[in-house]
């Protein structure tokens, strides 16, 4: 089990999508489960709150081997652009 997820919100803004990390979560002790503990809350969109938890980034801030071979839809578990 992974170890910590980020914890993302994403904006979308002349076609393109802004992700913003806004916490993490972390696996529960007897594994079923997550904490998630947020450093902000997102913004409200069309009255729902969307927070994204992903694998974070490697420490050397290069982005992962995208393994999604779907369309720019994050929502279906593709990966973000960073």
């Amino acid at each position: 089990m992974t170890e910590r997820l980020d914890a993302l919100t994403v904006r979308e803004s002349n076609g393109k999508s802004y992700f913003t990390k806004i916490g993490a979560a972390f696996p529960n002790r007897d594994g079923k489960g997550f904490t998630v503990l947020l450093d902000a809350v997102p913004a409200s969109n069309e009255g729902q709150y969307k927070i994204m938890l992903r694998e974070p980034l490697p420490k050397d801030g290069q982005p992962r081997q995208q393994q999604h071979q779907g369309g720019g839809n994050w929502d279906d578990g593709g990966d973000p652009p960073f």
